[in-house]
């Protein structure tokens, strides 16, 4: 037993295992018998293993966690997995049978550059290879792993994503590295010398949007889009009448529902560019619904809020981001027709009228910004409520 040792904590609702060593044929038994005797009678919601300094475990380790999650009603977490436990795992497929969570590796600030930056996260490359997305000071592991598991969502989905390698900490934050050899943000290569890379970006931008909204996630994975914007209009209530509530929740209802993947912050500063594909990586605002949410969103960076938006996102002055808008909405469209276009882009229009008005409860804004936000909504929602009812019953993409 030299090779192998076991320590646990209780507590109300879980116990913790914390195995120590390898788990093999000459260890099994201690392993399993340790379980047992110390689960006890007592009912349990969460039986975790803290995998931190677990070094090995075999197929008979593995049935031993099978043989515990069949007899037990609680739900059985693997944390802190590492090294050869963590192939261990993916290779006989227990990753998705258990709840698992890797290791955190904390790293230091040696060779990293900051590439972009808002209010949820930062992106830094690491190396030629890496890049880092650093979650913002505060922000716990759940959220970490949620993105984990929407990257994972899109990309069995067909979106092109990326799905991390490595979960880390720098500087005390939580962060994911991914592996993207010599990529850079679409806003990195528009040349504004001239239109001609802003024009083949933009279009190829709203193709691939067109092509992300045609991916459908599993069911029940992702959150709900609608659902979302109800619960943010739901905090808006210290800025807004009930009757003014009631009104903004009918226009999130009356948007037809539907089973789109939803990136939730698509412009050329948030988009990569992996060789000629684009790449998406920040999951993290991810949802399933409507692609008219995520159009309206881009539609008030571009166009509606380009003045506090596009310049500090995309890196565009409000001239240039209007002309990238024209030309990406042609593309999604797929049409040339001024008529078909002009009225989808009142539907986007009246989305983006929505959109922000609850912008205070989605962004750390200045009280200057939220007063705007919520007086343009008075002036430019109620008073047109019924023609925008209209518009966004027709919201199909």
């Amino acid at each position: 037993m030299e090779n192998f040792t076991m320590k646990f904590k209780n507590s109300k609702d879980s116990i913790t295992f914390m195995p120590c060593g390898r788990i093999d044929s000459n260890t099994v038994m201690n392993f399993s018998n340790a379980i047992s005797s110390n689960l006890g009678e007592g009912i349990k919601s969460a039986i975790i293993f803290d995998c931190k300094d677990l070094d090995y475990i075999s197929s008979a380790g593995l049935r031993v966690l099978l043989s515990l999650k069949k007899k037990e009603k609680a739900v059985v977490k693997l944390i802190n997995v590492h090294g050869e436990v963590n192939d261990i795992l993916e290779v006989t497929g227990f990753s998705q049978i258990f709840d698992v969570s890797r290791g955190v590796r904390e790293i230091s600030g040696e060779n990293i550059t900051l590439l972009a930056k808002d209010e949820d996260m930062s992106l830094y490359r690491m190396d030629s290879d890496k890049i880092l997305k650093l979650y913002k000071n505060g922000t716990d592991f759940e959220a970490v792993e949620n993105e984990l598991k929407y990257s994972k969502a899109a990309l069995f989905s067909g979106v092109p994503t990326l799905i991390s390698y490595d979960n880390v900490i720098f500087k005390g934050q939580y962060g994911i590295v991914y592996e993207m050899p010599n990529s850079k943000t679409v806003a990195d290569v528009i040349d504004f010398k001239g239109l001609l890379s802003l024009a083949r970006y933009a279009e190829e931008m709203g193709k691939a949007l067109k092509m992300i909204h045609s991916c459908e996630p599993e069911e029940g994975i992702l959150p709900r889009t609608s659902k979302i914007f109800t619960m943010r209009a739901l905090k808006m209530n210290k800025y807004f009448h009930e009757k003014e509530l009631e009104k903004l929740r009918t226009l999130i209802s009356i948007i037809p529902d539907d089973n789109k993947f939803i990136y939730g912050d698509y412009h050329a500063g948030n988009v990569f560019l992996q060789g000629d594909e684009i790449i998406l990586i920040d999951m993290s605002r991810a949802s399933c619904g409507n692609p008219i949410f995520d159009l309206a969103r881009t539609y008030m960076i571009y166009v509606s809020e380009a003045n506090l938006f596009a310049k500090r996102l995309t890196g565009l002055d409000t001239i240039h981001a209007k002309k990238f808008w024209d030309i990406f909405i042609r593309a999604y469209l797929g049409s040339d027709d001024e008529a078909f276009i002009k009225h989808q882009e009142k539907i986007i229009f009246a989305a983006a009228l929505l959109y922000s008005s609850l912008i205070p409860s989605f962004n750390t804004l200045g009280q200057e910004n939220i007063e705007r936000f919520v007086a343009n909504a008075r002036r430019d929602i109620f008073p047109i409520y019924d023609n925008l009812l209209q518009l966004l019953a027709e919201a199909r993409f």
